[in-house]
């Protein structure tokens, strides 16, 4: 448990620094792996322009790393998208299979490619300017979806083999791996998904094919449907509970007296302090007045706390356990399928609701810190493009987020941080011009988790404002789009964010605890095994047909003749 003066100095931060929206961001947060334990494999850098499209001059370095442990004459290029993060942890995962299998490297070796872990401006060593407190709106004018876009696009086409990967000596093909004369085909997820699908859009003469796993395409500010998914994993009666607890916090707070008010919010953030057993050493310094000076929002935001690893591991590993405690009275009674709130009251309700916070004790759980790169890095990405507020919806009757997250509350955190060259709302259209919910590329494969709360803004939606799209597990012809409003995908049954790109074969250090993971499922290796055969038989179909449009033939012979 957190010291309470410092735990209670967060919680009175001003909103931009003690209030988070739940990222796409993989929690790969792992520390680097010792040398000694996997193959030397050296970062390279590429001199990449600031700006792609207008008259500022500039580059900065573009850091990747290369594996050509397969690679074969004429085999694609497997390009791996780390998104919104440092990508130097995922080396020994994604491009070395250190205890386990990546599909990326998977791929390469089926295919004789050559693999490709890429980061993304702004993250990691890629760092135009300096990330912090400091960095000016006019820097961060460089951070945009097509800037990063662009960057693939233009290193894609400027990349030659290094000399140690370089097996086609004697050729008269001067760069055998330019995207006219090899296909590059791209892996990502989450928000590396959505850079997948919108280059396939953008630029299908450079990206050939794509897997897009859980990639929330579909910009949208409002994004109430976050804990929906959520919410439609849980049981009857703690879902039930689930809401009255939420509707009468709520209530309390915004309609009670400042008595009433003050009380609860000693009682919700006590919860939080307190340890299992009934152990309630950590909240011993707290007290109502200093509980009343909290914000509304931050202290009916403990009611999330057991959904802060939902994301990745789903209901039955993360929330069930909270559940039957809650349902149980601390296993002290018999679950009732009505739940409690409805045959013993609200208050009953909560007071079983905390002490299942309290006896989970998520706060405890150990992990690496936020990196505040990543995280100031994506903040300026939602703030000015992606949107995705995951407000609470008073008018949803089954919402079991707080109403206190509001729409003009994540813009205040938003305007607070940035200040003025910030857009007065996330400019969505420059993400959806590329079709969101509705668009329709060849040769992208598009997995889902079912629970996936991501998944309500990706092409397997079942929101009422979305289309209602249906995945289909047909091999589309090369080249050629599903017939509208299907589209080639798989949705893994009970499964969430991510859960397919790598799978965990040997436990190690970096897997013993929630806030390290993500990129696979940690609770089953099905997805990774259904997604990378359906990609495959994917792959089969469609590269046999790579440069064969004339188009495509013309390039080729444009790069030929360099």
């Amino acid at each position: 448990m957190r010291p309470i003066p410092f735990l209670l100095a967060f919680l009175l931060l001003p909103v931009r620094d003690a209030f988070k929206i739940p990222d796409l961001r993989f929690r790969e947060t792992f520390p680097l792996i010792e040398r000694a334990e996997t193959t030397e494999n050296e970062a390279l850098f590429f001199d990449m322009p600031l700006d792609h499209f207008g008259n500022t001059s500039g580059t900065f370095m573009n850091r990747y790393w290369i594996n050509d442990t397969y690679y074969k004459p004429g085999g694609p290029v497997f390009l791996f998208d780390s998104g919104e993060q440092n990508a130097e942890p995922l080396l020994p995962y994604y491009l070395q299979e250190y205890h386990g299998l990546s599909a990326t490297m998977q791929l390469a070796k089926r295919y004789g490619g050559l693999a490709i872990l890429w980061e993304h401006r702004f993250y990691g060593d890629s760092l135009p300017f300096p990330v912090n407190d400091n960095t000016t709106t006019a820097q961060w004018q460089f951070l945009t979806t097509d800037q990063a876009l662009e960057d693939v696009v233009y290193f894609a086409n400027a990349f030659t083999l290094p000399a140690s990967a370089n097996k086609t000596s004697g050729s008269e093909i001067p760069n055998p791996v330019h995207p006219s004369i090899t296909p590059w085909v791209w892996l990502g997820g989450s928000y590396p998904g959505v850079r997948g699908a919108l280059l396939r859009v953008r630029n299908p003469e450079t990206i050939f094919a794509v897997w897009a796993s859980s990639a929330p395409v579909h910009a949208q500010i409002d994004m109430a449907a976050y804990y929906k998914a959520a919410e439609r994993s849980l049981t009857r009666n703690c879902s039930a509970d689930w809401v009255a607890v939420t509707k009468f916090v709520d209530e309390t707070l915004q309609n009670g007296t400042t008595q009433q008010q003050a009380e609860m919010k000693f009682r919700l953030l006590k919860a939080r302090l307190d340890g299992p057993g009934g152990n309630d050493t950590g909240s011993e310094g707290l007290t109502v007045q200093e509980a009343a000076n909290v914000s509304d929002v931050d202290a009916a935001g403990v009611l999330m706390d057991p959904l802060n690893f939902y994301q990745y591991y789903g209901f039955q590993a993360s929330v069930l356990p909270f559940c039957n405690n809650l349902e149980t009275r601390n296993f002290t009674a018999l679950p009732l399928e009505s739940g409690l709130a409805a045959a013993h009251g609200e208050e009953t309700a909560l007071d079983a609701f905390l002490t299942a916070v309290a006896e989970l004790n998520y706060d405890a759980i150990p992990g690496d810190p936020d990196d505040p790169v990543q995280d100031r890095s994506w903040m300026w990405q939602y703030c000015s493009e992606y949107g995705f507020y995951q407000r609470g919806d008073p008018s949803n009757p089954l919402s079991i987020e707080t109403s206190f997250r509001s729409l003009q509350l994540f813009q205040q955190q938003c305007n607070e941080t940035f200040g003025a060259g910030l857009p007065t709302s996330p400019q969505v259209d420059h993400v959806n011009k590329y079709g969101g919910w509705n668009m329709t590329p060849s040769n992208v494969l598009f997995t889902n988790g079912e629970f996936d709360p991501w998944r309500t803004m990706g092409l397997a939606s079942i929101e009422s404002n979305s289309p209602q799209r249906t995945p289909s597990v047909a091999v589309p012809a090369c080249d050629t789009a599903p017939e509208f409003p299907s589209f080639f995908g798989l949705t893994h049954a009970n499964m969430v964010h991510v859960s397919d790109m790598r799978v965990l074969l040997t436990p190690d250090a970096n897997h013993t605890d929630f806030k390290t993971v993500g990129f696979y499922s940690p609770i089953s290796q099905e997805p990774f095994y259904s997604g990378l055969g359906l990609f495959q038989l994917a792959l089969d179909e469609w590269l046999p047909c790579f440069g064969k449009d004339s188009n495509a033939a013309a390039m080729r012979q444009e790069a030929l003749s360099v």
